[in-house]
């Protein structure tokens, strides 16, 4: 024991040097740093039978984010190319990080069924939805309920609902309403008041679906989100066509993506410009609501990238048709 202490006492700046560190690196601030990604060519995520090839890519774009330590907040403050975001920006006051990333994850699970629903049924190839769940994946600051994130919703005053469309005609002149769920294998009894026809959730689907010909993907543990959407609604499309809308080219792009091909805005657009501008993409293809903000970046920074204002589906398909 004498032995131990003094050789603590001998190299005890050492020590003091390495436990401080440690906490330099691993001591997570209430930030989050964003920076540009890169592109993904996802050709190759989503296998299909008997599928066509393309001569060029369709690539999703994406941004980088990191948790706020000492170190990689003075890297932020040094590179004008980072921005230091509050965590409450990314994680909501009112939920926990496991409930922000049930929510990104079941995002991308409904994106990626909206994708390929919409390409299907471009391509007039056949599907069937074998079963839908809808869970509550936000819970509005503002919404009175004891309704939680994470509830499978089964019926809503003991009428079963099996779409959104469903829920809505229900809660149509009404002040109150009761709501079976499960949650981690129980059923439980909520309750929602109702305000203008809305409950103060949103509400993200869990579709089975079964296609003709069959389709398989995978997505990587890290994603989350919907706004690969319009992208992988356009991979999936080009694999059933014999016309290979490429060209190609390299086609990078970003926007949400809904069943009836309407293409919705996204967040950290300068991000995913810079990562398409980076990785020499010919093609940025942008949501609507997101193409002013485009187009002035690529002004001030000299960008030599062709951006395309898309609003839906049928605009992405016949731009690269005519590219």
């Amino acid at each position: 024991m004498k032995k131990l202490l003094k050789l603590l006492r001998k190299n005890i700046v050492f020590i003091i040097v390495l436990i401080s560190i440690f906490l330099l690196f691993n001591i997570e601030l209430p930030y989050y740093i964003e920076t540009s990604g890169g592109i993904i060519n996802i050709n190759d995520r989503y296998i299909i039978e008997e599928s066509y090839e393309s001569k060029g890519s369709i690539n999703m774009t994406y941004v980088s984010e990191y948790k706020g330590t000492i170190p990689t907040i003075l890297l932020a403050f040094l590179n004008k190319n980072m921005d230091i975001i509050k965590k409450e920006e990314v994680v909501y006051d009112n939920e926990t990080e496991d409930e922000t990333n049930f929510r990104g994850k079941m995002m991308l699970d409904e994106a990626n069924t909206n994708a390929i629903l919409l390409a299907y049924k471009k391509a007039e190839k056949s599907f069937k939805i074998d079963n839908v769940d809808m869970y509550v994946t936000y819970i509005y600051d503002n919404s009175k309920t004891n309704l939680k994130i994470k509830d499978k919703i089964i019926s809503i005053n003991d009428k079963k609902v099996n779409s959104k469309e469903e829920i809505h005609e229900i809660l149509k002149n009404k002040d109150k309403v009761n709501i079976k769920v499960i949650n981690n294998g129980k059923e439980y009894d909520r309750y929602a008041y109702v305000k203008d026809g809305k409950i103060g959730i949103i509400i993200t689907y869990d579709r089975n679906i079964t296609t003709y010909p069959k389709i398989k993907y995978n997505n990587e543990k890290n994603e989350y989100g919907s706004s690969g959407g319009l992208m992988t609604a356009l991979v999936i499309y080009n694999k059933l066509i014999s016309y290979d809308i490429t060209k190609g080219y390299k086609i990078a792009g970003t926007g949400t993506i809904d069943e009836d091909g309407t293409v919705g805005e996204i967040d950290g657009v300068k991000y995913k410009l810079k990562g398409a501008v980076k990785d020499k993409a010919d093609v940025f293809l942008v949501p609507s609501g997101n193409y002013e903000e485009a187009i002035k970046l690529k002004e001030k920074n000299n960008y030599k990238i062709k951006i395309i204002e898309v609003k839906t589906f049928e605009d992405a398909i016949d731009y690269l048709k005519n590219l």
